[in-house]
C-alpha cells in the first residue's frame, strides 16, 4: 500500500493546509490501527511532519520513511516498543508452552497411576482367591513331595492324577509362558476355562479340575484370577500328558487304589 507525498509549501491557501492536516491525522489513525498497543504511544509522540512520508504501515517501513532529522530518536523509540512487545509475546508463548507441557506431564503420570492402582488391587484380589482356592497344590512343581518350588509357582506339576476309566492328568502350567503355559490365552478365555471347564480349543478339562465349584465365582472375582495369572513371571515347563486309559504315564502318578474287596466285586465307581 502506498500514499501520496504532500509538500505544504506548494499550497498557499488555508483550505490546502487544512487538507494536509486532515491527511496527517488520517495517516496517524492508520498507523494506530495497524500497530499493536505497545507501539501506539511512540507514534503519538511523533510530530506530524515525521509522519507525512509514511508509505507503508509495517514498522520497519515506517522507520525508514521518517524524516532524517529525527530518524535516530524515533527509531530508538519504535525499536524499544517493538522489542518490549516481542519479548512479552515470546515470554507469554514460552510460558504457555511450559504450562501445556506441565499439564501433559501431570496427566501422563496421574491418569495411568489411577489405572495402575486399580489393576494392582485387582491382581492382589486374584492372588488372594488363587491362594484360597488351593491352585498352588495341583499346579506348582514339588508340592506333592512336600517341597513346593516357589521359584516356579504355578508352573505345572510333575505329579498327575489317575481317574479311573479316563486316564492320567497333570496340573498344567498356569503361568503366561507362550509355549508351555497360558501365554496365548486371553483373560476371557482363562475365565471361561475356570468357570465352565472348557479350553479355547474346545477340549473339556478333566473332572479333577473343580470348575463346577468355581462356576459360582462373581464376574469380578474370576476376572481378578485371570489378571493375576497373566501377571505371573513366565515359567517354561511342559507337563506330561494327558494320558488316556490305555496309555502309560511318563511321570509320577497319584492314583486311587480301591480296597481289595471292592476290586474283586467290581464295585469301583464308573
Amino acid at each position: 500500500m502506498t500514499d501520496a507525498v504532500f509538500h505544504p509549501t506548494a499550497f498557499a491557501t488555508g483550505a490546502a493546509s487544512r487538507c494536509l492536516r486532515l491527511a496527517a491525522l488520517a495517516r496517524r489513525a492508520l498507523c494506530r490501527a495497524v500497530m499493536g498497543p505497545a507501539t501506539r504511544p511512540a507514534f503519538d509522540e511523533l510530530p506530524d511532519n515525521l509522519l507525512r512520508d509514511v508509505v507503508r504501515s509495517d514498522i520497519p517501513f515506517v522507520a525508514r520513511a521518517l524524516a532524517p532529522a529525527n530518524r535516530d530518536d524515533a527509531l530508538d523509540r519504535i525499536n524499544r516498543s517493538v522489542a518490549e512487545r516481542d519479548t512479552a509475546t515470546r515470554l507469554s508463548h514460552a510460558a504457555l508452552r511450559l504450562l501445556l507441557a506441565a499439564v501433559t506431564a501431570v496427566s501422563a503420570f496421574a491418569i495411568p497411576s489411577r489405572t495402575v492402582h486399580a489393576q494392582d488391587a485387582q491382581i492382589e484380589r486374584g492372588r488372594y482367591l488363587v491362594t484360597l482356592g488351593g491352585c498352588n497344590d495341583c499346579h506348582t512343581p514339588g508340592y506333592f513331595f512336600g517341597k513346593p518350588d516357589m521359584t516356579r509357582f504355578l508352573g505345572g506339576s510333575e505329579v498327575g492324577f489317575e481317574i479311573p476309566a479316563l486316564g492320567v492328568f497333570h496340573g498344567p502350567n498356569l503361568t503366561p509362558d507362550r509355549d508351555t503355559g497360558l501365554g496365548q490365552w486371553s483373560a476371557d478365555e482363562i475365565a471361561t476355562a475356570i468357570t465352565t471347564g472348557r479350553r479355547p480349543d474346545g477340549r473339556v478339562l478333566a473332572p479333577i479340575m473343580p470348575w463346577h465349584a468355581f462356576a459360582s465365582l462373581t464376574g469380578q472375582d474370576v476376572r481378578a484370577i485371570a489378571v493375576f495369572l497373566q501377571s505371573l513371571p513366565p515359567v517354561k515347563n511342559k507337563v506330561p500328558g494327558p494320558f488316556g486309559p490305555g496309555e502309560k504315564p511318563t511321570s509320577f502318578v497319584m492314583k486311587i487304589v480301591p480296597p481289595e474287596a471292592a476290586t474283586m466285586a467290581g464295585s469301583a465307581p464308573k
